[in-house]
């Protein structure tokens, strides 16, 4: 993978960085995925900070995208955000840069649903298979319904 978002960790010497922008949506490398299309610049918004002997991210990423109903089938846009985005790396580790891209593309693939839903897939549309009657049959004695009729 490309090495898009490189700090300098001699730019750190002056305090927090700020980074705000956008990576092209090919760094999540997700166009091969079925129920995923169109996806967009995957954007962040992260301040880079040392703290002694490490290196401390702190911001959010998110990336708009379509994702197939499992209801329904329908494709349907939403924003993929993880907006509690916090990593740390050890200095000595690091070197003279650090490549962020890696570490945003994970933080975004780690909030893909795994079974996405549509805000407009209504529940009553999809109904379960029905049971065989031979489970179903509530002619014998339970010990369960009397807890059905039990008023608290």
């Amino acid at each position: 993978m490309n090495s898009l978002l490189n700090i300098s960790l001699e730019s750190l010497e002056h305090g927090p960085t700020l980074l705000k922008g956008a990576l092209p949506g090919a760094v999540l490398d997700i166009e091969q995925e079925e129920g995923i299309r169109n996806v967009g610049d995957v954007c962040y918004d992260l301040t880079v900070t040392r703290t002694g002997a490490e290196v401390l991210i702190t911001g959010s990423v998110e990336a708009s995208m379509e994702l197939e109903c499992v209801r329904s089938g329908q494709f349907f846009s939403t924003i993929i955000r993880e907006s509690a985005f916090l990593r740390d790396f050890p200095i000595e580790e690091t070197g003279d840069s650090l490549d962020l891209t890696e570490e945003v593309r994970e933080a975004v693939l780690l909030q893909l649903p795994n079974f996405p839903v549509s805000p407009e897939a209504r529940s009553e549309d999809f109904t379960l298979p029905s049971l065989p009657s031979e489970l179903t049959d509530d002619s014998g004695a339970s010990p369960w319904k009397d807890l059905d009729n039990l008023k608290l």
